[in-house]
């Protein structure tokens, strides 16, 4: 009987040594149900999420698109008249209406796409989406589409009859003599300045100048051979281009450049 009463008390205090032993081991579960507290309020597993709601959760960060207004590096000297915008859009249900100046109303429609810019001047009007850049103008009939090279950054220069949309490696001109988006490459240059007086535009870069006819779209440019253009003024008659010591004037009526030294 002794011997029994011996090992019971034996009995007795292992198993008290062993239960403070685990309890002390084991803190988030001292003395509670492991089926209550922490494992109750646990996030529910993303298996177990209706697909959509996973669709949310696992979606990718939005890209951040920036458009913004573009300053120009170069000093401007023109004398611009007052110009007085003509024409003016709204934005209604996944659309935007454009009302030109004779009454006409051109809606364009957005489902699927969206904005990133709009703004209205002189002649013009001009969107920037997505996918597309939509511009309208006073003798235009619809929307005119044209398709940006899909980068994050665009900068928007808006003229009386043209509009330009910058990115780092190609420059998108709206005419709105024309009604046409026509693109130029830039090749490893920075646009320094933009200008448009009546049917005249007038842009410079690192490495050149470059002046466009909007009636008949032609292009004529000039390389700077490494000078840099500090000023330049737009002129009825010419286009004045100051580069310290020199000066390249482009004259409507040849449509050339010509140098002058301002040494002389």
């Amino acid at each position: 009987m002794r011997n029994l009463l011996y090992v019971m008390i034996r009995f007795i205090l292992v198993g008290f040594i062993f239960t403070s032993w685990y309890v002390a081991a084991n803190p988030k579960n001292d003395g509670y149900d492991p089926r209550q507290g922490y494992q109750e309020t646990r996030l529910t597993p993303l298996r177990q999420l209706t697909p959509e709601a996973n669709r949310i959760l696992n979606a990718p960060p939005e890209i951040q698109h920036q458009v913004t207004t573009f300053e120009s590096r170069v000093t401007d000297r023109t004398a611009y008249p007052y110009i007085q915008t003509t024409l003016n859009f709204v934005k209604g249900h996944l659309s935007f209406k454009a009302f030109l100046s004779d009454g006409q109303e051109i809606s364009y429609s957005t489902r699927g796409e969206h904005i990133w810019y709009s703004q209205c001047y002189g002649d013009l009007c001009i969107l920037v989406t997505n996918k597309n850049l939509l511009g309208v103008s006073n003798s235009s009939s619809e929307w005119e589409k044209g398709h940006h090279f899909g980068e994050e950054r665009y900068r928007v220069a808006m003229g009386h009859k043209a509009a330009l949309v910058m990115s780092e490696r190609k420059l998108y001109l709206f005419n709105s003599y024309t009604n046409h988006w026509e693109t130029i490459s830039l090749e490893q240059e920075i646009i320094r300045s933009f200008a448009n007086l009546y049917d005249k535009v007038a842009i410079t870069t690192t490495r050149r100048m470059i002046v466009i006819d909007l009636p008949s779209e032609t292009q004529f440019e000039e390389n700077l051979l490494l000078r840099g253009i500090y000023q330049f003024e737009m002129r009825d008659a010419f286009i004045n281009f100051y580069s310290g010591d020199k000066l390249w004037m482009f004259r409507h009526q040849t449509q050339s450049f010509e140098e002058v030294d301002l040494m002389d």
